[in-house]
């Protein structure tokens, strides 16, 4: 009779499944710490960060189109009837107002030069220019150089959209791979417990054969039990370390290794589900806020540039120059005194295949990404419904598999009332007992389901926190 009572003391341990293993609530590792270590320095993030600084390079390089340039040309005849030296040196500025270019130099032509190059004379002590040239026409409003930084600007937007969005999909895989592992961890007490009951009913069975009050074909089909048990914990323990693994590539360290977390690091429970946390499923709103849809903006203006200087481009050139030329020394070669001058230069293209290339091509682009925004916002708009599907469901599983564990737990009880009056078996009870741990798992897995679904729906709604 003392057999039975320990075989209803450890059958009962099934109802405390929940804390079939001891609290570590200080040395306990939460999801806020692994977020924490996510954003602190998560590899694949930092990857990205690193494509910011190289679009910004790009920006300064970009910026470099518009450095000061010196150019300084010398020249020497040294035989035959024209003998002379040259030299012409400039320093030009190029800006961003309206494109003018500012420039200055010194030119000098000494000895003797053909009638035909007699520009080229100056006085002795040659002669100084200031002056600017500004496009009315081509290059005007936009040039090469003025739209290569805005892209390049625009590129910055880009990687840095493209830094929130890895951090999105980063945090939501490091909350899954979390949750796989806490309900790892829990699945790994509840076989345990499993088995430990089976262990400790044995020891109260070979008393029972040792005194002839029980077949040892009863303690056969415990023993049986034992091994099936044990198979499963194997399983689970498998699975908590492929669970740990994972996780480890989300929880490091100081030096950012990965850090494989032990079963004594679990929280004390899955926090239970709450209505309060479930965010507002506004389309609209993450239309707004999810990054990869926003990068579409940026990514439009960039070849919206690119149409801009095409059309601009294909028309006429028209640049004034305007400069001040004055001798540096009194001569009779060139007028001594400060001398204005004034130049146009006209320039139409009678055929502009190149510039109306690239504005058939920039409309094709404008085409493809207009057609693949839509597509990514309808994908949105899918994506949340399918993670606030995802958590409805969860919610009602949990629900509907509680009643179930609790019918089972009620059913496992009977039955080991009616193995204790000798009513039935070892192998009912097994049953009843496997039945109950089965339905455990599942309520678990459906709380662990209910949290992953919660951060892929905060995911597709653009929230990081």
């Amino acid at each position: 009779m003392t057999a039975r009572f320990h075989i209803l003391a450890f059958g009962c341990l099934l109802f405390a499944l929940d804390s079939a293993r001891p609290s570590f609530a200080a040395q306990s590792v939460t999801l806020d710490d692994v977020i924490q270590v996510v954003n602190a320095g998560f590899p694949l993030i930092e990857s990205t960060q690193k494509d910011v600084e190289s679009a910004r390079a790009e920006v300064r390089a970009s910026e470099g189109s518009f450095d000061i340039q010196w150019k300084t040309r010398v020249g020497y005849s040294l035989l035959g009837f024209y003998e002379n030296e040259r030299l012409d040196s400039i320093i030009e500025q190029p800006t961003t107002l309206w494109g003018t270019t500012f420039f200055g130099g010194y030119r000098l032509g000494t000895g003797k030069f053909p009638d035909y190059e007699g520009k080229q004379v100056t006085n002795p002590g040659g002669e100084a220019r200031l002056g600017l040239s500004i496009p009315f026409l081509r290059d005007g409003f936009i040039d090469r150089r003025r739209a290569n930084i805005q892209r390049s600007n625009l590129g910055v937007d880009i990687a840095s959209l493209q830094v929130v969005q890895q951090r999105l999909e980063s945090i939501r895989t490091a909350t899954h791979r979390y949750w796989d592992w806490v309900a790892a961890g829990k699945r790994l007490g509840i076989f345990r417990t499993l088995l430990k009951i089976a262990e400790d009913r044995d020891r109260g069975l070979a008393e029972r054969v040792k005194h002839g009050d029980l077949p040892d074909f009863e303690r056969r089909d415990n023993q049986r039990a034992i091994l099936q048990r044990r198979s499963q914990l194997v399983s689970a323990e498998r699975s908590f370390q492929q669970a740990s693994f994972e996780l480890s590539l989300y929880y490091r360290n100081a030096e950012n290794e990965p850090v494989i977390l032990p079963e004594e690091r679990l929280p004390a429970s899955i926090p239970e589900p709450n209505s309060s946390e479930v965010p507002k499923t506004e389309i609209k709103d993450a239309l707004i806020k999810r990054p990869d849809l926003v990068r579409f903006t940026a990514i439009r203006s960039q070849n919206e540039v690119e149409r801009t200087l095409a059309i601009n481009q294909a028309g006429p050139k028209l640049d004034v120059q305007l400069q001040a030329v004055r001798s540096l020394r009194d001569g009779d070669v060139r007028r001594n005194g400060t001398q204005l001058e004034a130049g146009v230069l006209l320039e139409i293209p009678l055929q502009a295949n190149v510039a109306g290339g690239r504005e058939d091509s920039a409309v094709a682009v404008a085409g493809r990404l207009e057609l693949q925004e839509r597509f990514l916002r309808d994908r949105i708009g899918a994506e949340i419904r399918d993670a606030r599907s995802a958590l409805d469901t969860a919610l009602l599983r949990i629900e509907v598999i509680r009643q179930e564990l609790d019918l089972a737990k009620k059913m496992e009880q009977g039955e080991r009332v009616r193995f204790n009056h000798g009513d039935s078996n070892l192998l009912f009870l097994n049953i009843r007992e496997q039945a109950t741990v089965d339905t455990a798992v599942r309520e678990l897995e459906a709380i662990a389901d209910y949290r992953k679904s919660l951060a892929t729906l905060r995911a597709a709604l653009g929230e990081l926190d």
